[in-house]
């Protein structure tokens, strides 16, 4: 985690981590921002067909964030392995739907510290904004689930959809044109499969694409080159970035700085 902080980072700048699965740390403004980390094997001790294809990349302990998003309650978002050992709970700000809410402070964060953060709805904390966006939940389980954009005060934006199936409705309600789209692609369990996934980025039209959700369990994988071939079937080949993870992902200053590195 210490060289997420210390990576050199311009003020007009952003950058983010893939943690694996749908789990990111994202950086600009001052402002660290994680979103759905994924930091043990919990999964697996129900389901050991879920088990990790790779050892956690953050220790749960050194995570440490100004925001951590959560968009629903599965143990892949919502994992408590990971946030029980979190140091910084009087700290870190919370934001995440009702249910989710409700759970966080099961676990031991401190009620005074959580957000709860519904589609259309918004809030800001020093130099970062959360908005809300409707997601099509992939269980009745989590029917709180949602998507969230985050957009920094220097202008650089994200938009993650969390787990939700690519309904018409869902495209209508997701912000337009946003600078970074993430996205999953498994196409289990209610998300997206790779042509889906692209269809969706093509209504949006982000400046990048970035999947997730097809990397950390063979049960629930799929190939990233399947989405990387549909995207260049819709043009969207040079938007479409397969990130490595835990290597940053810089967007907003120069167009050669744009990529992984």
């Amino acid at each position: 985690m210490q060289q997420i902080h210390d990576y050199p980072l311009p003020a007009a700048e952003a950058a983010l981590w893939w943690l694996g699965q749908a789990g990111y740390v994202v950086r600009s403004a001052d402002m660290t921002v994680v979103i759905d980390p994924y930091l043990s094997d919990s999964a697996a001790k129900g389901t050991p067909e879920l088990a990790r294809l790779y050892p956690v990349p953050i220790n749960p302990a050194e995570l440490r964030a100004d925001v951590y998003i959560v968009t629903h309650d599965h143990l892949d978002h919502l994992d408590p392995e990971t946030i029980r050992p979190y140091q910084y709970k009087g700290d870190t700000w919370f934001v995440a739907p009702r249910q989710a809410a409700g759970k966080l402070i099961d676990i031991g964060v401190p009620e005074n510290r959580v957000v709860v953060l519904h589609a259309g709805e918004s809030w800001k904390h020093g130099a970062v904004e959360i908005t809300g966006v409707f997601a099509l939940p992939s269980g009745v389980d989590v029917l709180d689930t949602t998507g969230y954009t985050i957009t920094f005060a220097n202008g650089r934006q994200l938009y993650h959809t969390s787990d939700t199936e690519m309904h018409p409705l869902v495209t209508a309600a997701a912000p337009k044109t946003p600078e970074v789209l993430l996205v999953p692609i498994n196409g289990k369990w209610g998300n997206p499969g790779p042509e889906q996934a692209a269809r969706f980025a093509q209504a949006l039209q982000p400046k990048y694409v970035l999947p997730n959700h097809y990397d950390l369990m063979a049960l629930n994988a799929e190939n990233p080159d399947t989405f990387e071939w549909f995207c260049r079937q819709y043009e969207l080949g040079d938007r479409c970035v397969i990130p490595e993870r835990m290597k940053p992902f810089k967007w907003g200053g120069k167009p050669e700085l744009n990529d992984i590195k």
